[in-house]
């Protein structure tokens, strides 16, 4: 009972902003115009089907950490903790469907059938929501999330660190196989960190741009000169967006903008 109204809402806004709207959309009842955000810098990230493995660990990575709670605090103290996370993942899927119930949007997917797990993912997933990207978003709420919640819930330095760094290098991770498994294109990084700064108080700007910076430091099939012009021209869209902010009313207009100017060509 103390988490059934939470449990149920987020499910939902999952059913109605990511299953629904994209469904309805390939089943041409929905006629939302569609974008393809692919760029010629995609092709600087290879395609890896072996990051499959990291890209499925989304779900399992945000629930890690709610387990955690549960064994450590037990059902009593832990229950309104995880309906506060529920709430907070809420809003992302809330706060992303501003955006694709005005362009939904799309990247090129290699035809690759020689894994279960991307059969799964192609025939499961019609591919219309990449700008923003909700994987992204979700792994940073989670590292962001937490962090807050064991200041507040005065946690010990040494697990602190532990799990801080546990989440962080997580998101990172996840966040770099959406790219290698060519499920977004470079576009849907920056916009996604760039949303949770704005409908959340748990990442600043300044923590954006650095989590947009450690992406692929430890990758061996990007580095160099690639590396660097892939993260500087997501650190570039990311500042660009919270730059324009100033000049809207409501956060996702830059993205709105960026979604027209890239339709136009």
């Amino acid at each position: 009972p103390k988490t059934a109204k939470a449990a149920w809402t987020f499910l939902a806004t999952v059913f109605k902003n990511f299953i629904i709207l994209q469904f309805f959309e390939k089943w041409k009842i929905y006629k939302i115009p569609v974008v393809n955000v692919q760029v010629p810098l995609d092709d600087k990230i290879p395609f890896t089907p072996k990051k499959v493995e990291i890209y499925m660990h989304f779900v399992n990575f945000w629930l890690s950490p709610i387990t955690m709670l549960f064994r450590r605090y037990g059902n009593f103290k832990a229950l309104p903790l995880a309906k506060e996370f529920l709430i907070y993942i809420t809003r992302v899927y809330s706060e992303a469907a501003k955006v694709y119930r005005f362009r939904l949007s799309t990247t090129n997917r290699p035809i690759y059938k020689e894994n279960a797990k991307f059969k799964t993912i192609h025939s499961m997933d019609p591919h219309f929501l990449c700008v923003p990207s909700l994987h992204v978003a979700i792994v940073v709420l989670c590292f962001s999330f937490f962090k807050m919640l064991f200041e507040r819930e005065n946690f010990g330095e040494e697990e602190k660190a532990k799990w801080n760094k546990e989440l962080y290098d997580g998101a990172v991770s996840i966040t770099e196989s959406v790219l290698f498994v060519k499920q977004h294109s470079v576009n849907c990084i920056p916009t996604a960190v760039y949303m949770m700064t704005q409908i959340t108080n748990l990442l600043s700007r300044e923590e954006g741009e650095a989590f947009l910076n450690c992406l692929f430091e430890n990758c061996p099939e990007i580095s160099g000169e690639n590396r660097k012009e892939v993260v500087g021209y997501m650190v570039g869209m990311y500042n660009s967006m919270c730059e324009k902010r100033q000049f809207f009313e409501n956060w996702e207009e830059p993205v709105k903008a960026w979604l027209v100017n890239h339709e136009k060509g």
